[in-house]
């Protein structure tokens, strides 16, 4: 990032410079945790974007508004692409990215030419330092990797001793980081070549996949113990947690499963399946890589497939899409009618906060963004009033950009927002040393932008999680109704097991958005808490029961949890109660009074949370 800040500096024009950094910084992030052959593909993609970006935005010199025009509809796109996985969405940031910075570099008057050399010098230059040790470090990359799929386990291990209905957010956002990291490293073995490094690490994945199943399984036996029993299969948890790192680091062996009397078939199974983990020596499936495309499917299915449901009617994305481009004209009318000079900061800081749908994450990101900015800006303004603008500044600027670089996706967004703001005043004390109050003027329309974002995200089509969430639920009791119905027929299914425990984690992520929104009743949290913690519980069950493969009936069971979703769609209808209705049976005033009670008695009975049979409060009222 900083050679070609150094370079155009040199040439003479530091403002292509910055912008050769930002679009370094841009292909740059995007490659982390990619396997070098997936990386190479994606970056060229990348690159190759910024500098489409940066030409479209030469349509600003025949007139301003044909500019913004295509902003705007880069930023609907940028919505509707909200929903993708990380590095596809990032496509579309980094060309709303480029453009914005190119028009901001042709509003100052940098000469076109330099704007397109310095997004091509930039962004190419990035794609190239990140894959040039691809050769050499490809099978670190991996081991790597692994590492981390090692240790997530190892913290979801720890949870499972003590998981109760109270922290089942907890353990399904210690899972989600689990299932993120083996996804990662599925993605990395998917696109190496065989040979035996590579498979070696897949045995040691597979692993891990062997435990994760048998610890599902011991989790859920756990629940449905006699009290003895319960405290047995605690301690194993944690002795079983304990080890885990030993057992890695090959200096320990993991504990014995105890076979408990009341158990002991289900507890036998899941110890054969332990053992058979342990086991490296077994060669690997013919079709081991399809297994792990179930777990990763590869970017063409995830795109038509996201894209499928980001262009349905009234979806959040569509939403979210809007929201971007009425913010970003929202911003340029503020701009023109203000006459801010360089007012595309102001733009750009409202594209940079809409990065996510979901209101209580956008407002949480929003406030970093307003914190970071703030102290930031202190900061590094004081530094350059004290320090002045010395020989100190330039090496600062450089450390600075690597902090800046190294707390992105590593650390919580403020903390990131607050080296950005640095770097910001820094290179704009460097391009014009002689007006250090411009920094000051870009930090003042950082801060406009991301209250034009805050007061659009709550007035204009406030993306509120409770308006969603029901469409997650029903999908994941379908992905849940359709498993069991493969299990009834004997069939483990196993693309339906990864998919539902997906729908699960996202359905936890969403309960979480919703502990970030204003106005959310704890009331309705516990609700959803208690529903979580139900949900996981039957993928459980199920997981045992397609180990199981018993020859038990469950074709019942499935109409029985098929019959459930008509219901959960209707529980809003003013009469669905589980009370029966008490009814006037005649016109006299007395009957009137008995059906008044028997209303009140109904409306009480909705403001219960739902208590689990196993938690709830033992000592009742006398009237219930």
């Amino acid at each position: 990032m900083m050679i070609g800040l150094l370079l155009f500096a040199f040439l003479g024009n530091t403002t292509a410079g910055v912008n050769s950094m930002i679009s370094a910084w841009l292909v740059g992030v995007q490659g982390r945790n990619l396997a070098y052959p997936k990386r190479l593909e994606l970056l060229s993609k990348s690159a190759v974007v910024c500098c489409v970006a940066a030409a479209l935005s030469l349509l600003s010199l025949y007139h301003h508004l044909i500019g913004v025009a295509a902003l705007c509809a880069i930023g609907l796109l940028y919505g509707l692409c909200s929903n993708q996985r990380r590095y596809i969405q990032l496509l579309t940031y980094n060309a709303g990215f480029s453009l914005i910075c190119a028009l901001h570099l042709l509003d100052t008057g940098t000469p076109w030419q330099m704007v397109l050399l310095s997004a091509a010098f930039g962004s190419w230059l990035a794609m190239l330092s990140a894959v040039i040790a691809g050769p050499w470090l490809s099978v670190r990359q991996g081991e790597q990797l692994l590492s981390k799929v090692q240790l997530a386990f190892g913290h979801w291990n720890k949870m499972l001793q003590h998981s109760v209905a109270s922290n089942v957010g907890q353990r399904l956002a210690l899972r989600e980081q689990l299932d993120d990291s083996i996804a990662i490293l599925s993605h990395w073995l998917l696109e190496m070549p065989d040979n035996s490094d590579v498979e070696q690490i897949a045995k040691r994945l597979r692993s891990v996949l062997q435990l994760i199943e048998a610890m599902e399984e011991i989790s859920r036996v756990q629940q449905m113990a006699n009290h003895e029993s319960r405290q047995q299969l605690q301690q194993y948890l944690a002795d079983f947690a304990e080890q885990w790192p030993h057992y890695v680091a090959k200096t320990g062996e993991l504990p014995a499963v105890p076979l408990l009397e009341q158990h002991q078939q289900i507890l036998h199974t899941v110890d054969q399946q332990i053992q058979r983990a342990q086991d490296l020596s077994q060669p690997l499936n013919d079709e081991w890589r399809q297994l792990l495309s179930l777990i990763w499917p590869s970017d063409h299915e995830s795109i038509v497939s996201q894209w499928h449901l980001a262009l349905k009617k009234g979806s959040r994305e569509w939403h979210h899409g809007l929201r971007i481009l009425f913010t970003l004209a929202i911003c340029q009318l503020v701009v023109e009618l203000l006459q801010l000079p360089q007012g595309f900061w102001v733009t750009l800081t409202a594209f940079i906060v809409l990065m996510v749908a979901p209101l209580g994450q956008l407002q949480a990101r929003i406030w970093g963004r307003l914190y970071g900015t703030l102290i930031g800006s202190v900061v590094s303004l004081g530094m350059v009033w004290y320090f002045g603008t010395g020989v100190w500044l330039l090496p600062t600027t450089c450390i600075v950009v690597f902090l800046a670089f190294a707390t992105y996706y590593k650390a919580r967004y403020e903390i990131h927002v607050f080296w950005v703001t640095v770097l910001m005043v820094f290179a704009i004390t460097l391009l014009l040393p002689s007006d250090p109050l411009i920094a000051l003027y870009r930090t003042i329309d950082t801060l406009t932008g991301a209250l034009i974002a805050f007061l659009a995200m709550h007035l204009f089509i406030p993306s509120w999680t409770r308006r969603w969430i029901d469409s997650y639920v029903v999908n994941f009791i379908e992905l849940e109704q359709q498993w069991l119905h493969k299990i009834a027929a004997g069939e483990r299914d196993r693309m339906l097991r990864w998919q539902a425990h997906r729908a699960l984690r996202q359905l936890g992520l969403e309960v979480g958005y919703m502990r970030l929104e204003p106005n959310m009743s704890q009331r309705e949290l516990s609700d959803w808490q208690s529903f979580l913690w139900l949900g996981l519980t039957l993928h459980c069950t199920l997981v045992v029961l397609a180990r199981q493969q018993r020859d038990v009936e469950l074709t019942a069971a499935a109409q029985q949890l098929s019959a459930w979703i008509p219901l959960f769609k209707q529980r809003m209808h003013p009469r669905w109660s589980l009370l029966p209705q008490v009814l006037a049976a005649s016109n006299q005033p007395h009957e009137w009074l008995m059906q008044d009670i028997g209303e009140l008695y109904q409306w009480l009975n909705w403001q219960r949370p739902f208590a689990l049979l196993k938690e709830s409060d033992t000592h009742h009222h006398a009237t219930e």
